[in-house]
């Protein structure tokens, strides 16, 4: 029995399952990277949709929603405090939703989407009135972007309130 010669093969073989095992382990990184990644995307959109659903959930915040569209500073006080805490909510989760566009992790479908439905809501009277009082808040980047999409989109794209019309002033 040759000793060298078993010690030469273990050594191989110990090698090669080195070898397996990164490539095990690579693959693992990288699934669970993709797993992360989706469910990071998915929760911005759930996050996105969610304020969506807020907005109109009951008569007393569709009222609110639907009034500070229209006429955001003829809203009274608290009004405007809950069209702002709406319109804020709304903001931040398209910001989630830009960054992960940005960065390739959404589809252009779904951000083309989610972007008219912002830029409808900053073309509404009330909401430019809203976006012109507190731009100030969200990151410059962002500011710039919405405000060259709604630049862009004046003519193009009717405002919110024109588009659902749940969302017209009562009469």
């Amino acid at each position: 029995m040759n000793w060298e010669a078993i010690g030469t093969t273990a050594e191989v073989v110990g090698a090669i399952g080195v070898i397996f095992s990164l490539i095990y382990l690579a693959v693992q990184v990288r699934q669970s990277t993709k797993q992360e990644e989706f469910d990071s995307l998915n929760a911005a959109i759930k996050l996105f949709l969610n304020n969506v659903d807020r907005a109109t959930q009951t008569k007393e915040s569709s009222e609110v929603f639907r009034n500070g569209l229209n006429r955001f500073s003829d809203l009274s006080a608290n009004e405007q405090g809950a069209f702002y805490s709406t319109m804020h909510s709304w903001l931040h989760g398209f910001h989630g939703i830009w960054i992960l566009h940005k960065h390739g992790a959404l589809p252009d479908y779904e951000f083309v989407a989610m972007r008219r439905l912002i830029v409808e809501l900053l073309l509404s009277p009330g909401g430019r009135q809203w976006w012109d009082a507190f731009k100030h808040i969200p990151p410059p980047h962002l500011v710039t972007y919405l405000d060259d999409e709604a630049a862009k989109a004046k003519g193009v794209i009717p405002p919110a309130i024109d588009t659902y019309p749940w969302l017209r002033p009562e009469n």
